[in-house]
């Protein structure tokens, strides 16, 4: 599944290639067939088109550098490795034919151990390892002596010693499949790549992909390795952290304009005050220079801030059509995945719309905010009816006190501010004269009318209600506290 740090690199390369009036390539990078999975494919389709990123060239767009799925070219790749090894640059190695396919592209198996037993077997030694079938890897010959060097387009100049680099990569397993040092490079020279943008924890393969470049005899691409996405405790994000695949914020109600932007921040920034960009913006303002080196931090309470900005700024239409899925998945309206809802269900909805719009964070929340208006509440939690140090009988008093300002003041119509501030100053006069915090008397109101501490404001919940249903559920949570208060 599409997780956000790849997600992130996509962006960024999108963006670039958007800006520069460059061509953006999606290439499936399908090599490792005991990884692949068809499934994982489709999610990267749909999750571009969800974010509306349209790739120029692609397995499903074609394009003039076709095929662009890695493993329909591996016949290629093996000439390729051919002509390394007709020319002195690579080698045939059949002490390490039993290279972990998984593994084969991390620096540990590509080097880590590797102590060049293969780099100069006899005529004998090889003619028995074939006689006991053993198929061989090739690896490309690194110098033990001078240093590899590029100009990372965010870090700078990077520099290694060459007898400093993982000893003789493999550029071809036994299986005859090529390595991601193989594959990529020759795919980004023969489809003219002329940036890549990858995550930091490529900058140690780097110096190798500059010598395979070198042993073809190709000017290699421009480099941008990407900071790292950390949580808020310093390591990198991972799903301990929460949600990290777009798929799971996409279920849980993020808008994908929310998500563009806000990944869009992690790590690059226009300038140090503006935060809301649009994906027609971000085409044509990104640039590499303002990606920043230091690892970023996905904060989700900032991603949900972005996101409620953003449903504030639906139309009810859009909202509306968001929403619908959710509540119906929750059995209130009727119909299955956002279809079949009746008119006045909509309607009815429609008119819900201002009570919760403004504590919309996710798409999601519509279930809880709403919940007290679509079921029948009959019981109260008494941990959240009773505040903080307090007891039932003081609650009872309290909740008393607060219904008989919404009796003596009546419930103002939609609209009527004048109204509702007369009756935000009646209960702020009635906490003080029972020498208590407006919010000790305000919550057992809240929490009888709605069923919760986190609701929709609680006049327009009532009025939603109306005050005969309010009255109900008044005299049902002042029950339940005298049952407590009673100790039953």
């Amino acid at each position: 599944m599409q997780h956000i740090g790849g997600v992130r690199t996509a962006l960024f390369n999108y963006f670039f290639a958007r800006s520069r009036g460059g061509t953006f390539i999606l290439r499936v990078e399908d090599t490792d067939q005991t990884r692949f999975h068809p499934e994982a494919l489709a999610d990267i389709y749909e999750t571009f088109q969800w974010l509306g990123i349209t790739a120029d060239e692609s397995p499903a767009a074609g394009g003039a550098k076709e095929p662009y799925v890695q493993s329909e070219r591996v016949e290629m790749y093996r000439e390729y490795a051919q002509w390394l090894i007709d020319n002195g640059k690579a080698y045939l190695d059949y002490t390490s034919d039993r290279v972990d396919p998984e593994t084969a592209d991390s620096d540990e198996a590509t080097g880590g151990g590797y102590n060049f037993a293969g780099r100069d077997l006899s005529t004998e030694a090889v003619e028995q390892y074939k006689a006991d079938g053993v198929k061989p890897v090739v690896r490309l010959l690194v110098p033990l002596d001078g240093k590899t060097e590029f100009e990372d387009l965010v870090l700078g100049t990077m520099k290694r010693k060459n007898k400093d680099l993982p000893p003789d990569p493999v550029l071809l397993k036994s299986d005859g499949f090529p390595t991601y040092h193989l594959a990529n490079v020759v795919d980004d020279h023969l489809m003219e790549i002329s940036h890549v943008m990858r995550a930091q924890e490529w900058v140690p393969s780097t110096p190798l992909h500059i010598l395979l470049y070198d042993a073809f005899g190709w000017e290699p691409p421009a480099f941008a390795h990407l900071p790292m996405v950390m949580g808020k405790d310093g390591s990198k994000l991972s799903k301990r952290h929460g949600s990290t695949s777009v798929i799971e914020f996409r279920k849980q109600g993020y808008l994908p304009e929310a998500v563009t932007n806000y990944i869009t921040m992690l790590g690059w920034s226009y300038d140090d005050s503006r935060e809301f960009f649009t994906r027609e913006e971000l085409e044509t303002l990104f640039s590499v220079e303002k990606i920043n080196k230091a690892p970023a931090v996905f904060d989700y309470k900032k991603l949900d801030w972005y996101n409620g900005q953003y449903i504030r700024q639906c139309d009810d239409q859009r909202l509306l059509s968001l929403l619908i899925p959710y509540v119906q998945a929750a059995g209130w309206i009727s119909g299955e995945d956002g279809e079949g809802s009746a008119p006045a269900e909509q309607e009815r909805l429609t008119a819900l719309l201002p009570l919760i719009r403004e504590r919309l964070k996710t798409l999601s929340d519509v279930v809880p905010l709403l919940r007290f208006v679509y079921e029948t509440i009959d019981t109260w939690p008494i941990e959240e009816l009773i505040p903080r140090k307090a007891d039932a009988a003081e609650t009872l008093r309290w909740l008393d006190t607060a219904a008989g300002v919404v009796e003596r003041h009546g419930v103002p119509e939609a609209g009527d501010s004048a109204g509702e501030e007369a009756l935000d100053d009646a209960f702020r006069a009635a906490a003080e004269a029972e020498d208590t915090k407006l919010g000790n008397l305000m919550m057992p109101l809240r929490v009888a009318v709605t069923g919760s501490r986190v609701s929709p404001p609680l006049i327009g919940s009532i009025r939603v209600l109306g005050l005969e249903e309010a009255r109900r559920r008044i005299a049902g949570a002042r029950a339940q506290l005298e049952r407590h208060a009673a100790g039953e």
